[in-house]
């Protein structure tokens, strides 16, 4: 398997490295002086197809970045076997809230769709309203293998913080009962609860979602599953973002442990637990060529 990576994708290019018929594309990137980015693909015999990985970030490089790899190997004729992007940002913005507003998930969706990858792989998407604009995929979810590989200790009860991680809630919990939380946002970025009363007394509690960015959902969360008498709460998540709000908002939480994947290179704060996702990868990309 020949990977090509984008520069946000090398920690794990590097690890899917260390597993049997991977290696890595190596390649040329610089700026001219008036700010122009320069590709070329370094090989000395060219291959005929190749896996490209690559992370769509909020920094709108990060997609250029991918687009200039793609069609660096169409001209060069190499054939992209499987493009996989593990982190897809802009999925928060899949509908309209207020007239005017860009649906920015759909033009990254759309940009993605035009690489001519004979397959696609992602890695827990945010909402079905983003897998509606992806063109036919397969998306591998980490949830269930990151909850199988972290949670030595038994929990009793498995909470979506909000009704957008209700499936993935029900996607780990096995014959654990799910609780779905109410969350109101008053405004980006803010979250409001209502004072529900929950079935939570003396339990140990895993909350799931897909990503961890200011920390508030699960810090509101945890603040008042805590005040109704939980044991313990930990907290699963896919997409390891930590937005700089998210220190400050996890920190005075009543969170036992934290455990997310390495999807996101650096991101993880002190005393969080990262769990690699790379041996999942890499057989999800092995069973695509096969």
């Amino acid at each position: 398997m020949l990977i090509l990576a984008t520069q946000n994708c090398f920690h794990l290019a590097r690890r899917l490295e260390k597993y049997k018929h991977a290696r890595l594309l190596r390649y040329a990137c610089k700026q001219f002086a008036d700010g122009e980015r320069y590709y070329r693909l370094d090989f000395q015999r060219q291959p005929k197809s190749l896996v490209l990985l690559a992370n769509i970030t909020p920094d709108p490089g990060s997609l250029f970045d991918l687009l200039a790899l793609a069609r660096a190997a169409q001209d060069s004729g190499i054939a992209i076997e499987a493009l996989c992007i593990p982190y897809l940002a802009y999925s928060r913005q899949d509908r309209q809230s207020e007239k005017g507003e860009a649906v920015l998930a759909r033009m990254v969706a759309e940009a993605i769709n035009r690489i001519p990858a004979r397959q696609r792989v992602f890695v827990d998407l945010h909402s079905d309203a983003v897998r509606a604009m992806l063109a036919p995929h397969r998306e591998l979810s980490c949830l269930p293998w990151l909850v199988h590989t972290s949670m030595a200790q038994a929990f009793d009860l498995v909470v979506a913080p909000d009704a957008g991680a209700a499936e993935r809630a029900r996607s780990v919990a096995g014959n654990a009962p799910v609780l779905i939380m109410r969350k109101h946002r008053p405004r980006p970025n803010q979250v409001r609860r209502s004072a529900t009363a929950y079935p939570v007394k003396g339990k140990r509690v895993l909350m799931v979602d897909d990503m961890v960015d200011t920390g508030r959902t699960i810090a509101s969360a945890a603040v008042l599953l805590k005040k109704q008498g939980a044991r313990s709460i930990s907290v699963v998540a896919t997409h390891a973002v930590f937005s700089a709000p998210s220190h400050k908002a996890l920190a005075s939480a009543p969170i036992w442990k934290i455990i997310v994947s390495d999807t996101l290179a650096g991101r993880a704060p002190h005393g969080v637990r990262v769990v690699s996702i790379t041996q999942q990868l890499a057989e999800a990309l092995n069973s695509e060529r096969n």
